[in-house]
Protein backbone atom coordinates (compact mmCIF):
# COMPACT_ATOMS: atom_id res chain seq x y z
CA UNK A 1 0.00 0.00 0.00
CA UNK A 2 1.44 3.51 -1.22
CA UNK A 3 0.59 6.64 0.02
CA UNK A 4 -0.21 9.17 -3.30
CA UNK A 5 1.73 12.51 -2.97
CA UNK A 6 1.83 14.45 -6.04
CA UNK A 7 2.16 11.27 -7.80
CA UNK A 8 4.77 9.77 -6.14
CA UNK A 9 3.92 6.24 -4.64
CA UNK A 10 5.57 5.16 -1.38
CA UNK A 11 6.39 1.60 -0.57
CA UNK A 12 5.97 0.09 3.34
CA UNK A 13 9.59 0.05 3.37
CA UNK A 14 10.40 3.46 2.37
CA UNK A 15 7.14 5.19 4.62
CA UNK A 16 9.46 3.53 7.54
CA UNK A 17 12.26 5.19 6.87
CA UNK A 18 10.68 8.89 6.65
CA UNK A 19 9.11 8.18 9.55
CA UNK A 20 12.17 6.90 11.63
CA UNK A 21 14.03 9.71 10.29
CA UNK A 22 11.33 12.07 11.61
CA UNK A 23 11.10 10.47 14.94
CA UNK A 24 14.58 10.34 15.50
CA UNK A 25 14.79 14.25 15.01
CA UNK A 26 12.01 14.87 17.26
CA UNK A 27 13.62 12.69 19.60
CA UNK A 28 16.30 14.54 19.83
CA UNK A 29 14.68 17.96 19.84
CA UNK A 30 12.40 16.29 22.72
CA UNK A 31 15.99 15.48 24.52
CA UNK A 32 17.81 18.80 24.23
CA UNK A 33 14.47 21.29 24.82
CA UNK A 34 12.24 19.07 27.41
CA UNK A 35 13.76 16.16 29.11
CA UNK A 36 13.95 12.58 28.96
CA UNK A 37 10.85 11.76 29.94
CA UNK A 38 9.10 13.46 27.12
CA UNK A 39 11.92 11.86 24.64
CA UNK A 40 10.71 8.80 26.56
CA UNK A 41 7.02 9.30 25.72
CA UNK A 42 8.04 10.13 21.99
CA UNK A 43 10.15 6.99 21.65
CA UNK A 44 7.08 4.92 23.05
CA UNK A 45 3.98 6.52 20.69
CA UNK A 46 6.92 6.11 18.00
CA UNK A 47 6.90 2.47 18.43
CA UNK A 48 3.29 1.94 18.92
CA UNK A 49 2.32 4.05 15.74
CA UNK A 50 4.83 2.29 13.97
CA UNK A 51 2.62 -1.06 14.86
CA UNK A 52 -0.31 0.66 13.77
CA UNK A 53 1.22 1.08 10.81
CA UNK A 54 2.12 -1.87 9.47
CA UNK A 55 -1.23 -3.59 11.13
CA UNK A 56 -3.00 -1.50 9.37
CA UNK A 57 -1.29 -1.70 5.92
CA UNK A 58 -1.06 -5.67 6.15
CA UNK A 59 -4.92 -5.24 6.85
CA UNK A 60 -5.41 -3.47 4.20
CA UNK A 61 -3.53 -5.59 1.26
CA UNK A 62 -4.94 -8.81 2.91
CA UNK A 63 -9.16 -7.28 2.17
CA UNK A 64 -7.54 -6.05 -1.76
CA UNK A 65 -6.45 -9.66 -1.95
CA UNK A 66 -9.88 -11.12 -0.95
CA UNK A 67 -12.17 -8.23 -3.24
CA UNK A 68 -9.85 -9.54 -6.11
CA UNK A 69 -10.33 -13.08 -5.41
CA UNK A 70 -14.11 -12.08 -5.39
CA UNK A 71 -13.96 -10.62 -8.84
CA UNK A 72 -12.25 -13.35 -10.60
CA UNK A 73 -14.86 -16.06 -8.95
CA UNK A 74 -17.44 -13.89 -9.99
CA UNK A 75 -15.91 -13.57 -13.70
CA UNK A 76 -15.55 -17.44 -14.01
CA UNK A 77 -18.64 -17.93 -12.56
CA UNK A 78 -20.41 -15.22 -15.56
CA UNK A 79 -17.85 -17.32 -17.85
CA UNK A 80 -19.49 -20.34 -17.25
CA UNK A 81 -22.79 -18.73 -17.75
CA UNK A 82 -22.03 -17.34 -20.96
CA UNK A 83 -20.14 -20.05 -22.30
CA UNK A 84 -23.82 -22.22 -21.90
CA UNK A 85 -23.64 -23.86 -18.84
CA UNK A 86 -26.12 -26.15 -18.27
CA UNK A 87 -26.30 -26.17 -14.54
CA UNK A 88 -28.93 -24.83 -12.86
CA UNK A 89 -28.00 -21.82 -10.13
CA UNK A 90 -29.13 -23.96 -7.59
CA UNK A 91 -26.41 -26.97 -8.41
CA UNK A 92 -23.82 -24.24 -9.23
CA UNK A 93 -24.24 -22.41 -5.86
CA UNK A 94 -24.02 -26.14 -4.16
CA UNK A 95 -21.11 -26.57 -5.79
CA UNK A 96 -18.98 -23.62 -5.00
CA UNK A 97 -20.43 -24.24 -1.21
CA UNK A 98 -18.72 -27.91 -1.62
CA UNK A 99 -15.73 -26.46 -3.15
CA UNK A 100 -15.16 -24.65 0.08
CA UNK A 101 -15.70 -21.02 -1.87
CA UNK A 102 -18.57 -20.12 0.31
CA UNK A 103 -19.01 -20.36 3.83
CA UNK A 104 -22.49 -21.79 5.42
CA UNK A 105 -24.10 -17.96 5.70
CA UNK A 106 -22.84 -16.83 2.22
CA UNK A 107 -24.24 -20.10 0.73
CA UNK A 108 -27.95 -19.52 2.79
CA UNK A 109 -28.09 -16.09 1.69
CA UNK A 110 -27.53 -16.52 -1.74
CA UNK A 111 -29.92 -19.54 -1.64
CA UNK A 112 -32.14 -17.18 0.23
CA UNK A 113 -32.16 -14.69 -2.83
CA UNK A 114 -32.27 -17.13 -5.37
CA UNK A 115 -35.21 -18.55 -4.09
CA UNK A 116 -37.01 -14.71 -3.60
CA UNK A 117 -36.46 -13.74 -7.08
CA UNK A 118 -37.36 -17.35 -8.23
CA UNK A 119 -40.89 -16.32 -6.46
CA UNK A 120 -41.12 -12.51 -7.62
CA UNK A 121 -40.49 -14.16 -10.88
CA UNK A 122 -43.79 -16.59 -11.03
CA UNK A 123 -45.47 -13.78 -9.21
CA UNK A 124 -45.26 -11.12 -11.86
CA UNK A 125 -45.89 -14.15 -14.73
CA UNK A 126 -42.52 -14.31 -16.25
CA UNK A 127 -41.10 -17.33 -17.80
CA UNK A 128 -38.08 -18.83 -16.03
CA UNK A 129 -36.23 -22.33 -16.39
CA UNK A 130 -37.72 -24.98 -14.29
CA UNK A 131 -36.43 -24.48 -10.88
CA UNK A 132 -38.85 -25.55 -8.20
CA UNK A 133 -37.69 -24.65 -4.67
CA UNK A 134 -38.65 -25.13 -1.41
CA UNK A 135 -36.90 -23.05 1.58
CA UNK A 136 -36.77 -25.27 4.69
CA UNK A 137 -35.82 -24.22 8.23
Amino acid sequence: MGSESGGRSYNLTEIFAIKFVLADVLIIAALLLAGPLYALGMVALFVASTFLIWYLTRRSERADADRAAERERDAAEAASERAGDASDPVTRLQERYAAGELSEAEFEAKLDRLIESNERADAAGVETETLELEQSE
